[in-house]
């Protein structure tokens, strides 16, 4: 089959390598992190014994920095596949090439499934190794690593696909990059500034007891960490803790937020279908897809709308979210003097937001213009 042309995995892989590799080289850093971790155990445990007090295990392995790493090199490899190779012609000389144009980028998406896939079994491998030579085998098992794996997989896989199917939405590395962070994670981003503004306005009606409302719920927090599902590798740790000493976790209902988290039926039902989807967008966009406008923000003129509209949301929210979160009196009280400071401080946030919003407009149109003119020039 074409997508299993010799020639075209060669020039996948002698462009992409360096990348490739990292992720190897990531797996066995997560292995050094856990024997780091083990040796703080050993130190930490002599001198409680010297000093005479109990040791209560923690873990604090840094995981969250493999995970950004992980997290950097599954947005940064399809946008050097796609985005990188687009600007410098590349994508153009694999155009020429005797294969159907949807194998090139399947081509693109397996070399790299392949990779993710290989790394994140090595890497569990190293650690399994690391637990069971040093004295974390008294504490962590086998099973939190199994299930760390398989987050791995998906999340990185998910994250991988959806990044390269972006690569026919922008036309450079710099966007196809920048979409990739942003909407991965803006569901969850959105959802806390949405939970930001409604707040403030209960606070200027004298409401300052919002937690029994269902958008104030804790319950509803792990929705929007698995639609933002990257956050989930970058809280690891956090996982790791609770799940080792669930007694010491937190509140019940803290340890069942982590639990739906990272067990729950979402956990592992949205990364797949942003995978599929991912892979079948990509098919069919595939099939029409050209090599000009190079450079540009965006390929497809027709979603400059949708992407001023967005970013003028977004600076809106943010903006105001932020002053008003400096500037504002944030004294919750309930007689009438703390209710007109409230009022104050919707007045500081719409000030902000208004203002935000117009320089955020303001940058994405000369963003968009500029990069216009140059892919004109």
């Amino acid at each position: 089959m074409d997508m299993f042309h010799k020639g075209l995995w060669f020039q996948h892989y002698k462009q992409s390598k360096y990348i490739l590799w990292a992720l190897w080289l990531v797996a066995a850093f997560s292995g050094f992190q856990l024997l780091s971790h083990a040796n703080n155990v050993v130190v930490n445990i002599e001198s409680s014994l010297k000093n005479n007090y109990k040791f209560e295990y923690n873990f604090n392995a840094d995981l969250e920095m493999v995970s950004i790493l992980q997290l950097l090199i599954c947005i940064g490899l399809p946008a050097f596949l796609v985005g990188f190779n687009r600007t410098n012609q590349t994508l153009e000389y694999m155009y020429a090439m005797p294969v159907k144009r949807e194998h090139i980028f399947v081509s693109k998406w397996m070399l790299g499934i392949v990779h993710i896939i290989g790394s994140t079994t090595v890497g569990l491998l190293i650690q399994l190794i690391v637990i069971h030579s040093t004295i974390l085998n008294n504490y962590l098992t086998d099973g939190l690593f199994w299930i760390y794996y398989l987050q791995q997989l998906i999340i990185l896989s998910a994250v991988f696909s959806f990044s390269l199917w972006l690569g026919f939405i922008g036309g450079s590395f710099l966007s196809q990059a920048a979409y990739s962070v942003i909407f991965l994670l803006l569901p969850s981003v959105l959802f806390g500034l949405v939970k930001e503004m409604v707040s403030l306005h209960y606070f200027a009606f004298g409401v300052t007891n919002i937690r029994d409302a269902w958008f104030f719920s804790m319950t509803l927090d792990p929705y929007f960490q698995n639609i933002s599902f990257p956050l989930k590798l970058l809280k690891i740790s956090e996982w790791f803790r609770v799940a080792s000493h669930p007694n010491r976790g937190g509140s019940e209902e803290y340890i069942e937020l982590i639990r739906q988290t990272y067990y729950g039926w979402m956990s592992f039902l949205v990364p797949l279908l942003v995978t599929l989807g991912s892979v079948w967008g990509m098919l069919r966009m595939a099939v029409t897809a050209r090599n000009e406008n190079n450079g540009k923000v965006l390929l497809n003129n027709k979603l400059r709308p949708y992407l001023v509209a967005g970013v003028v949301m977004c600076a809106f929210l943010f903006g105001g979210a932020v002053l008003e979160g400096t500037l504002g009196n944030h004294y919750y009280g309930s007689d009438g003097t703390e209710h007109g400071r409230y009022v104050e401080n919707i007045a500081i946030y719409y000030a902000a937001a208004l203002g935000s919003a117009g320089i955020g407009y303001y940058l994405i149109k000369k963003w968009l213009g500029s990069k216009q003119q140059l892919s004109k020039n």
